[in-house]
């Protein structure tokens, strides 16, 4: 099931942000599976922002489009089971 972030009016993201650039990291997985990042409230895209292992400590640069009617992006952590600790830090923003 993925999970929704609102990201505008947060850390000074403007309501006007039609994109964000963020630094993704994924650490204590149990097992392996990938990442998705997209803009929340459309379709899961079919690739991945980042594929890990277990126990892998994986990073990737993305630009996440965000869903101008709610100002939240998505994640969806698609593993078979277990658990993965997702860190998303933003770095700037597009209007």
């Amino acid at each position: 099931m993925p999970r929704a972030f609102t990201v505008h009016g947060t850390c000074g993201i403007p309501a006007a942000a039609k994109a964000i650039s963020v630094n993704i990291t994924v650490v204590g997985a149990t097992t392996a599976g990938s990442v998705s990042l997209y803009a929340a409230g459309i379709s899961r895209p079919t690739t991945s922002t980042v594929n890990y292992a277990t126990g892998q400590v994986r990073a990737n640069n993305a630009v996440v489009t965000v869903n101008a009617g709610n100002g939240k992006v998505a994640g969806f952590a698609g593993q078979a089971s277990g658990t993965v600790h997702i860190i998303l830090d933003v770095n700037g923003y597009f209007q």
